[in-house]
């Protein structure tokens, strides 16, 4: 079962969105997918349940509870999402004071507390995706040791691509540390506009200095994609037939193929 993080240093890239739509696109795979909320901002939770919902959550029974060492059972804080194979460990803002700024520092019980919690419940799910606060704190480090897979979406423009180099400095820390086996996927390019002249030279510069490290699907900016999350649903739900549907869907075969191709030359790695 991979457990895949996005992770970004700015914000409004559309790691949210990602997650959300992703999910919808692996649980109508027939793949049963475990989401967490581990921004303290909880947007996912809140596209997810409404942020009504979200205000009354008792931090107990969302994340918070993982940081804070409270050790949950997996019922305590693992949620139904409402959408089919999916379920949710929802975000709280009362993880917010455990998203210390120097992850290096935080209590190593902070750093390694996803990890710890997945250990025991990865083998309930076929997938695990993780959203990540819009920066570079505990609670990304914690995420990046706890994964098996990295996703880092882009916008293809000056203030979407300038914090790329940041996150890579953070996978090659992690891999040098304390999670050597974590894989980048790729660099995703989000919200993207075809007709913005500015946004295909961006992609070009993108995919001519990475390479196969960026994925060919593209996440457009589609009024759908929005719509759907006001009605609390993966646009794979809300439009099945539409055209981000089938981008999420395409994306989801990717993400897959991908991760094979990383697992076969591990096992090739590993017969040598």
């Amino acid at each position: 079962m991979p457990i895949i993080s996005a992770t970004a240093l700015k914000g409004g890239v559309g790691k949210t969105t990602l997650i959300h739509h992703t999910a919808g696109a692996l649980a109508l795979a027939g793949k049963r997918v475990l989401c967490i909320d581990n921004d303290p901002q909880a947007s996912l939770s809140s596209g997810i349940f409404g942020p009504s919902a979200v205000e009354q959550m008792e931090p107990s029974s969302t994340v918070a509870a993982l940081y804070a060492g409270l050790d949950p059972l997996p019922e305590q804080v693992i949620r139904a999402s409402g959408i089919a194979n999916i379920d949710v460990i929802a975000g709280s803002m009362a993880a917010a004071r455990f998203n210390l700024p120097e992850p290096f520092a935080a209590p190593v019980e902070i750093q390694t507390c996803l990890r710890s919690f997945l250990a025991e419940v990865r083998d309930q799910y076929d997938v695990v995706l993780i959203d990540n606060p819009p920066n570079l704190q505990a609670a990304s480090w914690a995420a990046l040791i706890a994964s098996d897979y990295l996703v880092v979406p882009c916008v293809p423009e000056d203030y979407g691509s300038m914090s790329l180099s940041p996150v890579l400095e953070s996978i090659r820390l992690v891999t040098a540390g304390p999670n050597p086996s974590v894989v980048l996927l790729g660099l995703l390019l989000t919200m993207v506009q075809p007709r913005l002249g500015v946004h295909m030279a961006y992609e070009r510069v993108l995919r001519d200095v990475h390479g196969n490290g960026v994925f060919e699907t593209r996440i457009p900016l589609a009024a759908d994609i929005k719509e759907a999350i006001s009605q609390r649903r993966p646009v794979t739900h809300y439009k099945p037939k539409g055209a981000s549907s089938k981008v999420f869907k395409a994306l989801v075969d990717e993400l897959l193929s991908r991760i094979d191709v990383v697992e076969a030359g591990r096992q090739k790695k590993e017969a040598a």
